[in-house]
């Protein structure tokens, strides 16, 4: 029950970000269903209550809506906002005329059965009869109020306010006022039907905790989240494929591919689930004064021309905070790697075997000396030597979702040690890691095959937006194309929550459809799988909660292993790396 519970709440938080254009909010508020699903079009309006409104304004006015009526208060505004935000947003998103149809069909459905109501029911029911161009069934000063409450596109939050003030005092003689908030307030426990009615509950919002509430950290609640910005870069609008193509190249730098290359590669990979998404490949962006970074500059320039002036502010944010988070990343653990580093050269040691090699001197080999008296070839000698080619190579994709956000220094120095034993190791490795966003899943490639010395690059690994497992391990498939070496070990970094905003093959808000859940995990498992058809071992290094546990078993089976925390990494990950050379060489 409660893995249910948790998946739904994440389940409207999608719905919410979404609709937002704002990936890693915290919304005061989420809406469900009655039977505890989460209610796909109230959780849009919540989120485009925050991409057309001032946040802040209407998050304080809501906090001011209380006493005895705090849930009439309230559900009255969300039937006000409802009406202008739907006139805002339509004609940038003509399904969501389908989806309010569908909403105001089933809430008549649903209440025609009670034979009591509130008055909050009482409205809504008329709300929703007038969505779908039908007599409110109010009379009198009943309908009167509700015409009030038809709040316009055209109105600022700051005009709906002050409407909102002047309904309130004249049909219930009420004022809101600020409030001390209490501590402790913003539990998920915390009812607040916006809709309620007699012993049902209707689609239902529920107050969410926010972690970067003062109030809420003095709790002792609030988590190990950073309290300042619980995720340090919001990715707004999207639509726009030139725009959301410059933004991601702005974020994360250019493609390593050419346009030719990445148009190849998305009609491979990018079918079925992942019919209308992208995939980006990049080093991310050189440093200043280079004159590889000279040029990012260039077209970064280019890039942020086609993006309005707050997009480009929030890029530069971004980079900034990506830069911060290198500095805080760099944390070196060099006994963990020696301890790695000396487990895979002993399995590796007693797998590699010496073989003999033609030479100008050494022990004369017989069956060879023909070859001196008809082919002048002086290489008719033996000596052995050592093969120092591991036979394999390794592959490492890292979740850079915004839900590892809280543990990216320790995410990043597990990677560094993994990196860098398996370079001391000589074993041929790339690394990447992945996130998605605005329709792209971006891999940021920090170390190439042929590449020593660079174990480094994974500092600069930041987390930011979702993850689509599933495309990801599609785009390590395809980079593992390039390994020379016939046996090939990818090791998968996760979360085991697969999740994106945007939903499977069809289009924005398809209901039931969104990437998450069911359809992420199955489709997860089937590219997992469809690598190990083409003889590729994937091992899942598990990095998560307790609900996403059982999520990994699925996808990854028994080539899985659980990472409790940093001084586990080395004996844990060396043990299964130890196990799966037995098995390749």
């Amino acid at each position: 029950m409660e893995q249910q519970e948790m998946q739904e709440e994440r389940r409207a938080r999608n719905f919410v970000w979404a609709a937002a254009e704002q990936y890693g909010l915290e919304p005061l508020f989420l809406a469900y269903a009655p039977d505890g699903t989460a209610d796909m079009y109230l959780n849009i309006i919540i989120g485009l209550s925050y991409k057309w409104y001032d946040a802040q304004k209407l998050e304080t006015f809501f906090h001011m809506l209380g006493g005895r009526q705090e849930e009439l208060y309230q559900g009255m505004l969300w039937l006000g906002l409802e009406q202008a935000l739907y006139e805002k947003e339509q004609a940038h998103r003509p399904a969501l005329t389908d989806l309010r149809q569908e909403y105001a069909q089933e809430n008549l459905g649903r209440y025609r059965s009670f034979k009591e109501y509130e008055l909050i029911d009482q409205l809504r029911n008329g709300h929703c009869a007038a969505i779908l161009g039908r007599d409110s069934g109010l009379s009198g000063r009943m309908e009167e109020l509700l015409q009030e409450l038809t709040f316009t596109g055209d109105m600022e939050i700051e005009q709906i306010i002050a409407r909102m003030k002047v309904i309130l005092w004249k049909y219930f003689s009420y004022e809101p006022k600020p409030v001390k908030k209490e501590r402790g307030t913003y539990f998920l426990q915390k009812l607040l039907p916006a809709f309620h009615s007699i012993g049902k509950m209707h689609a239902t919002y529920v107050k969410t905790k926010r972690y970067d509430d003062p109030v809420w950290e003095e709790s002792g609640n609030g988590g190990t989240m950073e309290r300042a910005r619980h995720y340090l870069l919001q990715f707004s609008r999207q639509g726009d494929g030139e725009k959301d193509r410059a933004y991601i190249e702005g974020c994360f730098g250019s493609s390593i591919c050419s346009p030719g290359e990445e148009k190849l590669m998305e009609e491979e990979l990018c079918t079925e689930n992942h019919k209308n998404s992208h995939i980006y490949i990049t080093e991310g962006y050189s440093k200043a004064g280079s004159p590889a970074g000279e040029r990012w500059n260039e077209k970064a320039a280019e890039a942020e021309k086609k993006i309005d002036r707050r997009e480009a502010k929030e890029i530069q944010e971004f980079r900034e905070n990506c830069r911060r988070q290198t500095e805080k990343n760099r944390t070196i653990y060099e006994n963990s790697i020696r301890r790695m580093t000396e487990k895979l050269r002993l399995e590796l040691d007693t797998r590699l075997d010496d073989v003999p090699l033609r030479a100008r001197q050494g022990k004369i080999c017989a069956s060879q000396v023909w070859r001196a008296l008809y082919l002048e070839d002086p290489r008719i000698f033996e000596k052995r030597e050592e093969v120092s080619d591991a036979g394999f190579s390794v592959d490492i994709l890292i979740d850079a979702s915004s839900s590892r956000k809280d543990s990216q220094e320790q995410i990043a120095a597990q990677s560094y040690i993994l990196v860098k034993s398996l370079d001391l190791c000589r074993i041929p490795l790339q690394v990447y890691s992945y996130c998605s966003i605005r329709g792209y899943t971006v891999l940021r490639l920090f170390q190439s095959y042929g590449e020593i010395d660079r174990a480094e690059e994974v500092f600069s690994y930041v987390a930011a937006g979702n993850n689509r497992d599933g495309l990801a391990l599609r785009g390590a498939g395809h980079l593992m194309e390039n390994s020379e070496q016939e046996k090939k070990l990818l090791l998968v970094l996760t979360d085991g929550s697969p999740q994106d905003d945007r939903i499977a093959a069809e289009g924005v808000f398809y209901k039931n459809r969104e990437y998450t859940d069911q359809i992420a995990v199955e489709d997860t498992t089937e590219q997992v799988q469809h690598l190990k058809r083409k003889g590729i071992q994937v091992v899942g290094i598990f990095m998560g909660t307790e609900r996403g546990l059982q999520t990994a078993h699925r996808i990854f089976g028994r080539d899985f292993v659980r990472i409790e925390n940093i001084q586990q990494f080395s004996e844990v990950v060396g043990k299964i790396l130890q196990e799966k050379i037995r098995e390749i060489i």
